[in-house]
């Protein structure tokens, strides 16, 4: 069985796409805006995605927040864009980050991994383990986590996201797509984890059919595939630059965020891990 990284050009035209989403849809499910990390506004997100991608159907997963996703999910609801938005959120859970999509309520950090996903299918929304196995990236969820959840008889993840496409997920791709596949039998996905506009659609999920709730049916039913590669060298370029200009408000909201996570992690009594 062979697990590579196919390369799709994630800038061909809409219109050359237009046959092909029909059978099979093109969704990229993590990426962040200025509401967390990222560099854009969600308005210029959104317009990079309408000329610059064939995506039909985006996640907007900001770090533990919702409030990009909801404005990137009204203005496309006001607006004639061609794409459908999933509002998502990315869970600084205590074992490592979570992707929560379909959600209409916002998360909060630092709760268990099983209570984070209690949480998202409470809403009716699905869980995938972002970045898993990387050694050295602190947020990864590791081998002894998936195991944990693997033996859960009523909690678990919904998918795996196998491809990330920035070096959260470089080195992980092959183990992680024969696990997912061999071991957990759980849905598997591509993403870019977009922090710059370019980054968008670098790596993205094919599902049949075409339109959020297609994509919530493959998750379902374990249809989906990875697809793509890794961010280009000059998006990290970008991205250092973006924070070295907006160290201080990126900072803060980080801080926040890991005083809330702290907290919460006091109050389910256990001391932090993550910092």
């Amino acid at each position: 069985m062979e697990y590579t990284v196919h390369s799709i050009n994630p800038k061909l035209s809409r219109t050359h796409d237009l046959s092909a989403k029909r059978h099979t849809g093109l969704a990229d499910l993590h990426m962040h805006t200025n509401y967390s990390d990222g560099v854009a506004s969600v308005e210029r997100v959104l317009a990079h995605i309408r000329d610059h991608t064939p995506l039909d159907v985006i996640a907007i997963t900001d770090h533990d927040t919702i409030e990009g996703a909801l404005r990137a999910r009204d203005l496309v609801a006001q607006n004639e864009y061609p794409f459908e938005v999933i509002v998502g959120e990315e869970v600084s859970t205590r074992e490592g980050h979570l992707l929560t999509l379909f959600i209409n309520t916002r998360i909060p950090p630092g709760l268990s991994i099983e209570r984070s996903i209690e949480l998202a299918h409470a809403q009716g929304g699905l869980a995938i383990v972002a970045h898993p196995f990387h050694r050295l990236f602190r947020f990864s969820v590791q081998r002894e986590v998936m195991e944990r959840l693997w033996r859960q008889p009523d909690v678990h993840p919904d998918g795996v996201e196998t491809l990330n496409a920035s070096f959260a997920g470089i080195g992980c791709f092959r183990h992680a797509t024969r696990l997912a596949r061999m071991r957990y039998h759980w849905a598997e996905t591509g993403s870019s984890d977009a922090h710059t506009l370019n980054a968008i659609g670098v790596a993205r999920t094919m599902y049949p059919g075409s339109g959020a709730e297609a994509v919530r049916a493959a998750l379902r039913e374990r249809q989906t595939q990875a697809r793509g590669g890794y961010w280009p060298l000059r998006e990290y370029g970008h991205l250092y630059a973006h924070h070295r200009a907006n160290g201080g408000a990126i900072a803060e909201r980080r801080a926040a965020a890991a005083r809330e996570r702290k907290r919460n992690m006091r109050e389910a009594g256990r001391e932090p891990t993550l910092i």
